[in-house]
C-alpha cells in the first residue's frame, strides 16, 4: 500500500533521510514539531500508516504488511537506507521491516529508534477504546470537543479521549464527521497488534538500534532485555524522566536532544 506522508527539508542531505512512523490511534501530524526540528539537518519523512490517517484503509493489518508498506515508502523517497524511527506499533513495524530486510529488501535500514515499545506479546486491551469509538454518533456531533464527551461514557481519561479525538476528519462537502482511521481492521486484528509475528523474519538486525522508554512507562520490561539484545546485538536503552508511553508528546524537547544524539554518533 502507497502509504500517504509529509516531507520535511531538502532530498538528498548528506546527513541522509529520517522516516518517522506513529502508534495505533496515531497519524504522522503527531511528530511533526518534531520532524521540523531535525529537518534543519536531515529530509525528514513522516507517514500515515495504514488504516490510519490519510493513508488507505485495508483489513489485513498485521505487521509484515505494515512493514511491507515502510519499504516500499522508502523505495519511494530516498534512494539510500534511511534512519527509522517508530513509536509503539510504529515501533514494532520497524522492527519487522529491520528484521526482514536482510530477506527480501538488503540495506533500507541504516539504523533504528525504537520509541516505547519492545518486540514481544503484550496483554493491552483496546477494547474499551474501539467500544468508545464505535459508539460514537456522528449525527449528532459536529466538533471534536462533541467527539471526547461522547466518548467518555468508555474511557475515563481525558488525555486518551483527546489523542482518540484527533483521528477525526471532517467532509469538507458534507461538513460530516468521521473516524479517520479504521476501526473493524483494527478491532479484527488487536492480537495481531498487541503481539509479535514468529515467523519469516532474520534472526537478527545487526544495524545500531536505540530503545527510547518513558521513565513513567512499563512497556520495555528490563526483563526483556536479553531478548532484544538476541534480536538486535547493537541495542542501547535509554529513558526520559517525566515521561509516560506519548514519550514525544509529553517531553519533545528531551526526545529531539535523545534522536539528534543518536543520529550523530
Amino acid at each position: 500500500m502507497q502509504l500517504a506522508h509529509y516531507a520535511f527539508g531538502e532530498e538528498n542531505r548528506d546527513n541522509g533521510t529520517i522516516v518517522i512512523v506513529h502508534g495505533l490511534f496515531g497519524q504522522a501530524r503527531n511528530w511533526t514539531a518534531i520532524a521540523r526540528r531535525l529537518a534543519e539537518k536531515y529530509h525528514v519523512v513522516t507517514a500515515d500508516l495504514r488504516n490510519h490517517g490519510r493513508s488507505g484503509w485495508d483489513m489485513d493489518m498485521t505487521y509484515p504488511a505494515m512493514a511491507d508498506d515502510l519499504a516500499a515508502l522508502i523505495k519511494d523517497v530516498s534512494d539510500t537506507p534511511v534512519h527509522m524511527v517508530g513509536h509503539s506499533m510504529g515501533g514494532k513495524a520497524s522492527m519487522v521491516l529491520a528484521l526482514s530486510q536482510n530477506a527480501k529488501d538488503a540495506g533500507l535500514v541504516s539504523d533504528l529508534v525504537v520509541v516505547d515499545i519492545a518486540p514481544v506479546v503484550y496483554d493491552h486491551d483496546y477494547t474499551d477504546y474501539i467500544t468508545a469509538m464505535r459508539g460514537v454518533d456522528f449525527d449528532a456531533v459536529s466538533r471534536r470537543v462533541e467527539v471526547e464527551d461522547a466518548l467518555s461514557s468508555g474511557i475515563s481519561e481525558k488525555g486518551v479521549r483527546q489523542f482518540l479525538a484527533q483521528s477525526v476528519t471532517t467532509d469538507k462537502e458534507t461538513g460530516k464527521m468521521a473516524w479517520q482511521v479504521n476501526i473493524d481492521a483494527m478491532a479484527d486484528h488487536l492480537s495481531d497488534i498487541t503481539g509479535w509475528p514468529q515467523s519469516d523474519l532474520s534472526d537478527q538486525y545487526d544495524g545500531d538500534v536505540l530503545f527510547i522508554s518513558g521513565a513513567n512507562s512499563h512497556y520495555v520490561d528490563p526483563k526483556d532485555r536479553d531478548h532484544i539484545k538476541s534480536l538486535f546485538p547493537k541495542a542501547a536503552f535509554t529513558s526520559i524522566k517525566g515521561a509516560g508511553h506519548w514519550v514525544h508528546a509529553e517531553k519533545p524537547d528531551a526526545v529531539l536532544l535523545t534522536l539528534s544524539a543518536f543520529l550523530n554518533r
